[in-house]
């Protein structure tokens, strides 16, 4: 997909969130839609091999997931964070949501990941919630919602998945500082798993992912050129 085409993506999905933001409840609709077009999308690990070689010497390794509209459909632009500081656009991975069932391993390893994130339980019921509450969550968000979802590299480098492989990545709704709380603490995350299948999951998932904005101190806007881009386009 040509950069101009990708700018353009991205500002129509900041352009429905503001008309959001400004009062259209039929934004609202229309932003639930796309979050729903699909149940997942992929990741290759030919991808995430081009990835770490970019981010090799690198302190902070990030990949920036852009969520984009484009020919009416969802777009999940993704970057290594060295790239899109030096605004180098050349190779952005472009996804979009699928119903299709995900390709799973015929045979699902049980060795535990050391020092495992969450479990393979806490995805599924994370998912759940986005899929049973997005809409409630939708109207607290309604302030400042998000663009990029920043995902560390090493959620990916950790699956240690083989060029020709792939995972799984999802929303999920998640809450990690208080309980009994109201949706609107809750934030969106994605999700990746190494293998799903109709009766099994791997044991557990990836999930340190975080929305943007708000930016950070430590994370601030001047590393999302593509976001920068993105809204200068005319």
């Amino acid at each position: 997909m040509q950069t101009d085409t990708i700018y353009q993506a991205i500002k129509n999905w900041k352009t429905l969130i503001d008309s959001y933001k400004n009062g259209n409840e039929e934004s609202k609709k229309q932003i639930m839609n796309y979050l729903n077009q699909g149940s997942h999308f992929s990741v290759e690990g030919n991808e995430i091999k081009k990835w770490k070689e970019k981010l090799e010497n690198e302190s902070y390794k990030t990949i920036h997931v852009y969520l984009g509209i484009n020919e009416d459909k969802l777009k999940f632009f993704l970057i290594d964070s060295k790239s899109d500081a030096d605004e180098d656009f050349s190779y952005i991975a472009v996804k979009e949501f699928s119903r299709s069932a995900p390709e799973s391993s015929p045979n699902i390893s049980s060795e535990l990941i050391s020092d495992p994130p969450i479990t393979s339980e806490s995805a599924i019921y994370r998912n759940f919630r986005f899929n049973m509450y997005g809409n409630a969550w939708l109207e607290t968000q309604k302030a400042e919602l998000f663009r990029i979802i920043s995902i560390p590299f090493d959620d990916y480098e950790r699956m240690g998945l083989a060029d020709d492989q792939s995972c799984t990545s999802f929303f999920g709704l998640t809450n990690e500082t208080l309980k009994n709380t109201s949706i609107g603490d809750y934030h969106i995350e994605i999700i990746t798993v190494k293998d799903i299948g109709v009766d099994n999951i791997s044991l557990t998932a990836e999930n340190y992912s975080t929305p943007r904005p708000p930016f950070t101190v430590s994370d601030p806007i001047g590393n999302y050129k593509l976001l920068l881009k993105s809204d200068a386009y005319l």
